[in-house]
Parts: C-alpha cells; structure tokens; sequence
C-alpha cells in the first residue's frame, strides 16, 4: 500500500455520520421520547431521555449509524461514597416508591412495544432494541436507567453525578455520559478535531479487521477510550493524516508494550473509571492485538 492508497483509505475512515444518517438518528431519539411520554405509567414521573454514546459524542463512523439512548428514572437515587467515609444514615430520606429496576424495564419495554410493534425486542442483557425500519431509523438501543452519584467526600462537596444501569443478570454498571461528552468536546477542540477523527479512524479499522475475520469484534468504546489516553501533543503531530495515525499507533503501542502490560493509569473520557479495571469487557492484549493488525493492515 502506497501513501496515497492509505490517505485515501484513512480519509473516508475518519468521516463522521452523513446528513442523512445525522437525521435518521436525530429521528430515532425523537421517536423513543414520543413513546415514553405517551405511556400511562409514567404520567407524573420524573425521567430523562438522552442519547449517549458514539452518536452523543460524535465519535459514530459512517454507514454505522445505530442509536445509544437512556431512559433514566429521576424518582430515586443510587449513590456511593468513593474513598472515604460514608456518614451515618439517620436523618437520610430513603426512597419508599414501586420504581425497581425490573418494574422500569418492563413499563419501558411495554412503552416501546406500543409505539413500535412487532419490531422490539426485550431478550438483550443491557439494552432493549429496536429494529432498524425502511431506512428511516437506525438501530437503536434503549438503555433502561437510574440517577446516580458517586461522592469523594464525606461532606458530599466532592461529587460526580452518573447514571446506574441494572443488567437482568450480573452487577449494575455505572456510566458518566455527561463527563465523556464534555471531557471528549475539550480534547477535540484543544486538538484541533484530530481526537474524533482518530477515534472514528481505529473504529473503523476495528470494523474493517472484524470483516476481514482478522480479531474478534470488540466494544466501539474501548477505541474511543485508547484514542483518549494518547497524549494532545501526538494527536495533532503529523504533517498528514497518515503521518499522524502512525504517531498514534506507536503512542499506544509503546504504551502497551509488555513490561507495562497492565496498565493502572490509562482512563475512560470521562476521567472517572481506569480503562483496565477488573470486570472490563476489554483487555490490554486486545488493545495490542488490534494497534498490530491496524498498523499491519495500513502496511506501516
């Protein structure tokens, strides 16, 4: 492969969503929000709908145009103390209401059942799905979840406001969407958007090497979480694309090499969970795996 093939390559890697899949998307949100609104069983309650994920952060490639969306019950509160001393509970409001986990799911379930008939399905562990329709919607995935707060102090000045989500089976999953979203908005802009093009660039190589049957498919976040971790300054080194890429995949390579194989320090863009951290659904092996088969496929 010469340089010109890769530039070519490279270029159409780092595209975000068309104008017409933006509106697709923009429709899916649109569409879950009216089914939530109209269900009986949430007059009066408070909710939050948002999209989140690649389509939020506009890290999504293009011609990969699904939907992450939560539905966050506001009525109750799960919290935690980071790291230091949880006070004592008396005096604490406690939530008495019907709102559990599994009753959630399943109103939101019957909600989009309604709007959507015969094309959601509730069988996934995480998200409830919706079939991509006629080319007017994507995929999309309903994301069932609760306000959450992690304090770092005691006193609760020091606090990080999330969202929990409870899997029909396994242990809840915190996530900070909010963080990721105005964290990742800093760095591209401090790297002059090379941090969300880079990002869409290792997603799409993942696509492609999964295609090509050469690593096994892996979470489009986790290469948007390894983009993150390299340093501003390599980011926007490069006189090209491809010049800059390859500044990259050394970055993380050498960051990856086998006396550093388990990394403590490297973070997910919303700068409040370690990327390697036990029960992650990725490893530094498969980082390592999938730097080689990008750089070996782009012929380096």
């Amino acid at each position: 492969m010469n340089l010109v093939e890769r530039q070519a390559i490279l270029r159409r890697w780092v595209m975000p969503s068309s104008d017409y899949e933006k509106d697709k998307q923009d429709r899916a949100l649109r569409m879950v929000k009216s089914a939530i609104d109209a269900w009986p069983a949430f007059n009066g309650v408070a909710y939050h709908i948002y999209a989140k994920g690649s389509y939020a952060n506009n890290t999504n490639v293009r011609l990969d145009s699904d939907v992450d969306i939560a539905v966050q019950n506001r009525e109750c509160l799960y919290y935690e103390y980071n790291g230091c001393e949880q006070p004592s509970s008396e005096g604490t409001p406690t939530y008495d209401g019907d709102w559990t986990p599994p009753l959630w799911r399943a109103e939101i379930l019957a909600a989009l059942d309604a709007k959507f008939p015969g094309e959601v399905s509730g069988s996934g562990g995480v998200a409830i799905t919706i079939d991509e329709h006629d080319g007017t919607r994507p995929d999309i995935d309903v994301v069932p979840s609760f306000d959450y707060v992690r304090y770092d102090s005691s006193d609760q000045t020091r606090q990080h406001r999330g969202s929990k989500v409870f899997p029909k089976t396994g242990s809840p999953i915190v996530n900070y969407p909010q963080q990721q979203l105005d964290r990742g908005t800093a760095k591209n802009g401090r790297t002059n958007g090379r941090y969300k093009r880079f990002a869409r660039a290792l997603k799409s190589a993942e696509n492609q090497l999964v295609a090509d049957g050469t690593i096994s498919d892996l979470p489009s976040y986790f290469m948007e979480c390894l983009i993150w971790n390299v340093q501003d300054e390599i980011l926007t080194g490069g006189s090209d694309l491809s010049a800059g890429f390859k500044s990259v995949l050394v970055w993380l390579w050498n960051g990856l090499k086998e006396e550093n194989y388990v990394r403590t320090d490297w973070e997910e863009p919303n700068g409040l969970k370690y990327l390697f951290h036990p029960g992650a659904k990725w490893t530094p092996g498969d980082a390592r795996e999938l730097v080689l088969a990008t750089w070996q496929y782009l012929d380096y």
